[in-house]
């Protein structure tokens, strides 16, 4: 009997998981333990069974057929969003701040004015200016008269010259004062030019003193304050950012692009045409953007030092909801499972690192299937009530090995065919109750090794088929308001 209560206690470790009476039930029967030795134990270990031995009563649980359809396959990666045109706004000319017209963090259309600069001496520059282009257009008039009479007097002396009325040297010297005044000329024009250019570059510089955005886009929160002097290249007024739409920069690891390249018949163009092309966006809070990115480019080779390519996409930004230097998640379809078998994720049981599901088999006992988990997908499911919910399923694949006798195991259709099922879509699959199932299939086929066909027990699938209820909070919220206003203190 010492062996007895050694295995007794050993197995009570398994009891945990829901199994209850180690001895005489409430009704004066066997508890399950006792059962369990008198089933079980008792003729592994060569002894008579301490009363009649009493076949386990049918385990309850709830059940689901085995569901296929193609599962598409996402990854996920870090991403940030930026302006898709995004600059530093700097002073052009140097001066004092007299006036921030914007409001900071607001939309500004291209050229709205930001800043103005104190312009009195840009204003008397440009008055300079003009009165000097003024000035040299006059001289420039007087040199263009100078130089048509210098040429009449050349015109009128080489007749003159030819019948001997002046002398040579009189017409050599008009010829002479018609190269000067011709000179002359040219130095004034260029003297309006110099002149117009410098009242070009004045008002140029008087302008500058309004400061304008230079697309359409939001401006950040001024970084100077109005009497501030400011100075070109050296202050940073404010910056602005072209957010609708909004550009997504992110990683891709190499691993992922090449899986992609091969899956696909994707074929790199002239501009490195990105493998897939949409995304979605998940922001900070965890929920789902409404609108979906489009990839605009992608780098040509993987970085040495990460690992990965650079993506470059963009989406579109209407109700103004992203901001440029925001943190966001970038999910896109990568490939697909064909055919794929899905099971409730309750369904799915731990032991030794491996992920197992438990079948209802034709002679209503359960067998486990170590199995490797896909992706995971929400499904629509019925809620036995005409209605249906989101049910999150899993896609599983039998794990590659052999059976017990040796040989490869199947696929899981393989596997279910041999439990009797030619269409995998009949399997019941334990959802409910698949720990108590655990421990009938394990005592199962310890006792068929035994030579005891008859098993350890069997099990009554629910007639209903399983429905899912989504988890929920118990925990009041501390910071919901009332439904209704409370009720007067009496």
């Amino acid at each position: 009997m010492k062996t007895k209560n050694i295995m007794l206690m050993a197995l009570s470790g398994l009891a945990v998981t829901g199994l209850t009476g180690c001895g005489e039930g409430e009704d004066g029967n066997p508890g399950f333990f006792q059962r369990f030795y008198n089933d079980f134990i008792a003729g592994l270990l060569g002894e008579q069974p301490v009363e009649a031995r009493k076949g386990m009563p049918p385990l309850p649980v709830s059940v689901m057929k085995l569901q296929q359809q193609t599962v598409p396959v996402y990854a996920t990666w870090f991403g940030s969003l930026r302006g898709m045109e995004q600059t530093d706004i700097k002073p052009e000319v140097a001066g004092k701040i007299v006036k921030q017209v914007y409001i900071n963090g607001s939309p500004c259309e291209e050229g709205e004015t930001l800043f103005l600069i104190d312009d009195v001496t840009y204003k008397a520059a440009v008055e300079m200016a003009a009165a000097n282009l003024e000035a040299a257009e006059a001289a420039a008039k007087q040199a263009e008269v100078a130089d048509a009479q210098a040429q009449q007097d050349v015109d009128r002396y080489s007749g003159l010259v030819k019948s001997g009325s002046i002398s040579e040297k009189t017409y050599t010297d008009a010829l002479h004062q018609k190269n000067r005044t011709a000179a002359a000329l040219a130095v004034t024009k260029a003297n309006v030019k110099q002149a117009r250019a410098a009242l070009t570059n004045a008002q140029i510089n008087l302008d500058r003193c309004t400061i304008k955005a230079p697309f359409k886009g939001y401006a950040s929160a001024a970084t100077v304050s109005v009497g501030d002097h400011v100075s070109p290249g050296v202050n940073v007024l404010t910056r602005m950012s072209a957010i609708d739409p909004i550009r997504v920069d992110f990683m891709v690891t190499g691993k992922h692009v090449l899986d992609i390249v091969t899956q696909t018949n994707f074929k790199a163009g002239q501009n490195m045409e990105a493998p897939f092309t949409e995304f979605d966006v998940f922001l900070e809070d965890g929920s789902l953007y409404s609108r979906r990115g489009v990839v605009k480019t992608m780098d040509s080779e993987v970085n040495s030092s990460t690992g990965t390519v650079n993506f470059i996409g963009e989406i579109p930004n209407d109700e103004l909801r992203l901001r440029s230097g925001a943190s966001v998640q970038v999910r896109a379809k990568i490939g697909e499972v064909k055919d794929a078998f899905l099971v409730p994720k309750g369904a799915l049981l731990s032991s030794m690192n491996h992920r197992f599901i438990y079948v209802v088999g034709k002679d209503m006992q359960p067998y486990g299937i170590d199995v490797i988990l896909g992706p995971e997908i929400m499904l629509d499911m019925p809620n036995g009530d005409g209605t249906t919910v989101k049910m999150p399923m899993q896609v599983v694949t039998a794990r590659p090995g052999t059976n017990e006798k040796g040989e490869p195991r199947g696929d899981l259709a393989a596997i279910l065919r041999d439990l009797g099922y030619d269409n995998p879509l009949d399997v019941p699959v334990i959802v409910e109750g698949g720990q108590m199932a655990q421990i009938y299939a394990t005592a199962n086929m310890g006792m068929k090794k035994q030579g005891i066909p008859a098993g350890f027990g069997v099990i009554a699938p629910n007639p209903r088929a399983y429905v899912y209820t989504p988890a929920y909070t118990t925990t009041p919220s501390v910071t919901a308001k009332p439904s209704r206003p409370a009720a007067p203190q009496k």
